[in-house]
């Protein structure tokens, strides 16, 4: 598990550390940073899963903060091995970095790295992150992703050739995804297939719909269900939007139903990002991240358990009518920061 994650110098993210649950939420205004760290952390697993090229250090310098020559860095804990990727030095900059300066993939073993070591393969790697931002006009479509007919893409293209390879090829995986959607979607009673792959819903409403007559929750429910059961099973799971379209019934179902996959499945991880106070009522104090921008326009980001007024509200309020009533801009405040 990725247990705390430095980012500096990345989009509106110039310096900022936040210590990882096994389930994290943030939660705050559009555009101060919550999509960015999902982001970033969806760089930093990839680099760290196979060898960096020259290509990942051009995806490291596109994201640079605005404003600032200075290099990106990525780093984390994970289980009992620190890893980091620095931006490495351009060809017109001059100047000794020192060893502990050194750009690209590094890793250390001990609390307080002082002197980081080039990373290979074999030093061990980070989670499998799978980054869902499904759009629904791609879950609708019928038509397969790329070459392999069982991955869906992070938008959602290619979700039925997915679903009926899996129906195929791993019944068991079928009967659970279809057990969990019908919890959350209880309408639906049954997916199947067309001969050409087609998905259908038989629903209390109708038998036979095609993905264009159901709602646009249900698809959007159904897309995290075929990442999570599907062929490229997350190590992280990263969900931006997770109420998106969900009644807050709904969503408190969808919260469940997400710790219940962590019960059945304890190495994966879910961060994700919201804007729902339902949503947020099923999390712990300590699960919710709150982000804000500063004055400067960079991300500030604190528990909501750093809440100068948490200890005394914590048995009153859950955490989504806590966020309501405290709002966001206390995270940008001086005296919380030094806390």
């Amino acid at each position: 598990m990725i247990r705390c994650v430095t980012i500096k110098n990345f989009k509106c993210l110039r310096d900022v550390t936040v210590n990882l649950e096994p389930f994290t939420v943030f939660v705050g205004a559009n555009g101060s940073g919550k999509t960015s760290f999902l982001q970033a952390l969806d760089l930093l697993c990839r680099t760290f899963r196979t060898q960096p090229a020259v290509q990942t250090d051009n995806e490291y310098r596109a994201h640079r903060s605005h404003g600032t020559t200075e290099d990106v860095e990525l780093s984390c804990l994970s289980d009992a091995l620190h890893f980091r990727y620095r931006t490495t030095s351009q060809p017109n900059q001059s100047g000794p970095r020192g060893k502990n300066r050194a750009g690209g993939a590094t890793f250390a073993t001990d609390g307080d790295p002082p002197n980081w070591k080039p990373w290979q393969l074999q030093e061990g790697t980070l989670p499998n992150p799978v980054w869902l931002r499904l759009e629904t006009p791609q879950l609708r479509a019928h038509q397969a992703h790329g070459n392999d007919p069982r991955s869906m893409a992070p938008t959602g293209a290619g979700m039925h050739t997915a679903l009926a390879s899996m129906a195929l090829e791993e019944p068991d995986e079928w009967q659970k995804l279809q057990a969990d959607l019908k919890r959350i979607v209880p309408a639906v009673l049954r997916l199947r297939h067309t001969p050409q792959s087609e998905l259908l819903f038989d629903t209390i409403n109708g038998k036979g719909l095609k993905a264009h007559q159901v709602s646009e929750g249900t698809l959007l429910t159904l897309g995290l269900l075929t990442a999570i059961h599907g062929a490229n099973k997350p190590g992280v799971l990263l969900l931006d939007d997770l109420d998106r379209a969900l009644h807050p019934k709904a969503q408190r179902e969808l919260i469940d139903l997400l710790r219940g996959v962590q019960t059945a499945n304890p190495d994966i991880q879910i961060v994700g990002s919201t804007h729902s106070p339902y949503l947020l009522g099923r999390m712990q104090p300590s699960e919710v991240q709150v982000t804000s921008l500063r004055d400067d326009g960079s991300t500030a980001c604190e528990p909501l358990t750093h809440h100068p007024k948490f200890a005394k509200w914590k048995d009153e309020f859950h955490p989504g009518e806590m966020w309501s009533m405290f709002g966001e801009k206390w995270v940008a405040e001086p005296e919380v920061a030094a806390k």
